[in-house]
């Protein structure tokens, strides 16, 4: 609703059946990723239109706080991935010793949306859980030092988590004796929005430092980002992502002109203007890649839209957000 339909538009007719069809997730079977849907499902409950499924949301937002690998379920804060969310499907508990799956891990993605949904749903900043999520966010930012690299690894950007390496699209660098994650485009906007949701202060160094890093590195045509050889399909295979995340978090620093490694560009006019390019004739968007689904129109087209109604906004000066008005998503 977000896009302002007439109240008598057949779309505008057919989002409150949208609305109860998701609050089908209290009790049904496990979605293919059940954080990503329990998360998304309580921003759209988060709505004061959709207040009949207030008992829902309340249900699918404790529900997140038990997906969490923290110290209710076991995980010490020495773990990689201790405060973050993650996709195991299943609440995760720590296994005693070594954690061999994939699984059962954080990683940057995941932890934006919970926070995101519990945020903006009036869990303060300062709940014990956002206390500790704070801290895997952190983790995943690599801070700014000197450094001789070129590239330079610490260079204030996010990847997506610390305890996975084939996950961080962007690969690993070289950096002294060991191997560094990448810093890369749409894990750094995905880093700077859960700063920022988490009470971070706008002035707080490590929000500035990925400010700076997504002002340097925007690009409109593709996730940004130094990556290593043979990653350039992995890099393709999230642009829509890309697009998504990275205009909410270029709006929320309030940055409408960048002064980036190629020159000054306003950015809501030039990602709109490549989001409108990819369009495809039936009105859908879809990627060539399949790594991140974005095959699928309805993940790109989901993406797309939400990147142009951001821009929408920051060209016109209309603001709207999961906490907004009434039927704004």
């Amino acid at each position: 609703m977000a896009l302002g339909l007439a109240p008598g538009d057949a779309a505008a007719r057919a989002y409150p059946k949208v609305v109860d069809f998701l609050a089908t997730l209290d009790g049904a079977t496990e979605p293919a990723y059940p954080t990503y849907a329990e998360a998304l499902a309580v921003l759209v409950f988060n709505s004061p239109a959709n207040q009949r499924h207030a008992a829902v949301r309340d249900r699918l937002r404790a529900r997140l706080r038990t997906r969490q690998l923290g110290p209710a379920n076991g995980w010490k804060a020495d773990d990689a991935s201790y405060g973050g969310w993650g996709y195991y499907p299943r609440q995760p508990k720590r296994p005693a010793g070594a954690i061999h799956d994939d699984l059962l891990s954080s990683n940057l993605s995941a932890t934006l949306l919970v926070v995101g949904a519990l945020t903006l749903g009036g869990v303060p900043a300062d709940d014990p859980a956002l206390v500790v999520a704070r801290g895997f966010v952190e983790r995943c930012q690599n801070r700014i030092l000197p450094c001789p690299a070129n590239p330079c690894p610490t260079d204030g950007g996010f990847f997506f988590s610390p305890a996975v390496p084939d996950s961080n699209k962007a690969g690993t660098l070289r950096f002294g004796d060991r191997d560094v994650f990448r810093s890369y485009g749409s894990m750094t906007a995905d880093g700077l929005r859960a700063l920022l949701r988490l009470g971070v202060a706008p002035g707080d160094k490590r929000v500035v430092e990925a400010a700076d890093w997504l002002e340097r590195n925007f690009d409109p045509a593709q996730n940004p980002g130094t990556f290593a050889d043979g990653a350039e399909v992995r890099r393709a295979s999230a642009y829509f992502y890309w697009s998504w995340t990275s205009a909410h978090a270029l709006r929320a620093i309030g940055r409408p002109e960048l002064v980036t490694t190629r020159g000054r560009v306003a950015w809501a006019p030039a990602l709109a203007a490549e989001l409108l390019r990819r369009q495809r004739d039936d009105g859908a968007w879809k990627n060539d890649y399949t790594e991140m689904r974005e095959d699928d129109p309805v993940v790109a087209t989901s993406f797309a839209m939400a990147s142009l109604l951001v821009c929408r906004g920051v060209i016109t000066g209309e603001y709207r957000s999961h906490a907004g008005s009434a039927g704004v998503l």
